[in-house]
């Protein structure tokens, strides 16, 4: 098993807000679907060096591709701007010549490369303005390892898109899934990766020597749960991304899958068919004491059990009362209610980090889409038109579902708004599935 990024968690050496912030004017409403993306002009990053400009562009072209794929920005071209870098560098933002473009918000900043061979850091300093108060919405300087200059580019992302939204980002995460290619012998070999929510980054975690399924992040600590197959035997098992340290969480009689973390991170639920007769069933494993606890009791299947963000309730699937459907439990297993009616199958459920939806596969026709129910019953909507979509987990600020989709002979991932809009591929080398996103990084 290899470390991810080991010294990545201790890189960032400094972040300071800059003085005059205000609150910011100009807001995105992002309970309207059918709003336009807000205008938005971003300058390369300054710099006195070659090498400096080149970061700087590089950062900014980061920031641009994370605003601009999330539908909410449209980041006009360089082209476009009217107010040169010189005239920045001497006069600051003219706002009268950002208005001219039509743009509402602007961003500008510098890079500053200090150091040299491998302890070279980056420091970067920021602004954001409101163009029609001519005011500072959010300034703040970064230093780190120059190496994870990608890093902050997703940082400074957040940082915009909190400013002008309200809501906390999504772009310092990550995205661990099953990585898809073909073998020697024509057979898809499937390896655990994890990447950048963008796709950069990316990076496989085993070689593919033995099967690995459904991988899960912990929302407080970059910790994976994942089943494989090593040996032979299918087992649980939880590793630890800085360190690369792993170990085995249940080496158990029988089917060990669809594992997820508690809100917490101090427990995990699973589905586990040990002691009767292969009927998979639900349990909780305190990770402190490892203490099992079964939480369902009945012959159909019971699978794919996810929690509410409070704790206090599990949503899974079962075929218990025909064919498959969603049920919610309280977290100890008791007050199981149906929450999915009709005539279609669901499946893979997996709760909103906001707690006001739920998604799942649903299967109706020969087809499977993505949807989303809030816990209540009360509103559906399909989000998604496939022949076979799967597997939909939440981004941390619940904004974003990344699922995956069948096409031909290959499963690729895809990213789509809650409301239905925006759905867009992410480019991955090989094929890709079984989606799982990471809370941001600290």
């Amino acid at each position: 098993m290899k470390k991810y990024m080991k010294h990545m968690w201790f890189a960032l050496v400094a972040v300071m807000a800059l003085a005059a912030s205000a609150e910011a004017r100009i807001r995105i409403d992002l309970t309207d679907a059918n709003s336009d993306p807000l205008p938005i002009a971003l300058v390369p990053f300054d710099g006195e060096t070659a090498d400096e400009r080149e970061v700087g562009q590089d950062i900014r072209d980061v920031v641009a591709a994370n605003l601009q794929n999330s539908g909410l920005f449209d980041v006009v071209d360089e082209k476009a701007h009217l107010q040169s870098l010189e005239s920045l560098r001497i006069s600051g933002p003219i706002f009268s010549e950002w208005r001219i473009i039509n743009m509402e918000a602007l961003m500008i900043g510098q890079v500053e490369i200090k150091g040299s061979g491998n302890n070279r850091k980056v420091r970067l300093e920021f602004r954001l303005y409101d163009i029609h108060e001519e005011k500072q919405i959010v300034g703040k300087v970064y230093t780190v390892d120059l190496r994870y200059w990608r890093h902050i580019a997703h940082r400074v992302s957040d940082d915009i898109y909190t400013a002008l939204t309200g809501e906390g980002g999504i772009f310092t995460s990550r995205i661990v899934h099953i990585g898809e290619e073909a073998g020697k012998d024509g057979r898809v070999v499937k390896k655990l990766c994890v990447m950048d929510q963008d796709g950069g980054n990316y990076q496989c975690l085993t070689d593919g020597s033995h099967l690995v399924l459904t991988p899960r992040f912990n929302p407080q600590a970059q910790k994976i749960i994942y089943m494989s197959y090593a040996k032979g035997v299918p087992r649980l098992y939880l590793l630890d991304l800085p360190t690369g340290r792993q170990e085995i969480l249940g080496d158990f009689e029988g089917l060990n899958s669809s594992p997820r973390f508690s809100p917490d991170g101090k427990a995990v639920v699973m589905t586990l068919t040990k002691g009767h007769e292969g009927n998979p069933e639900i349990y909780r494993m305190d990770l402190g004491n490892r203490k099992l606890t079964r939480l369902t009791f009945h012959r159909g299947i019971d699978t794919s059990p996810s929690f509410s963000p409070d704790g206090k309730n599990i949503v899974f699937n079962s075929n218990r009362g025909g064919k498959p459907a969603l049920y919610i439990m309280d977290a100890d297993g008791n007050k199981v209610r149906r929450l999915t009616f009709g005539d279609y199958s669901a499946y893979a459920p997996e709760w909103s980090p906001r707690g006001d939806l739920i998604a799942f596969v649903k299967a109706h026709d020969g087809k499977f889409s993505i949807s989303v129910i809030d816990p209540e019953g009360y509103e559906q909507r399909q989000l998604t038109e496939s022949f076979m979509d799967e597997s939909p987990t939440w981004s941390p600020n619940g904004r974003v579902i990344v699922f995956a989709r069948q096409i031909d002979n290959r499963t690729e991932l895809f990213t789509i708004d809650l409301t239905g809009y925006n759905e867009r591929m992410l480019t991955t080398p090989n094929g890709a599935s079984d989606p799982a996103w990471s809370p941001l990084l600290k």
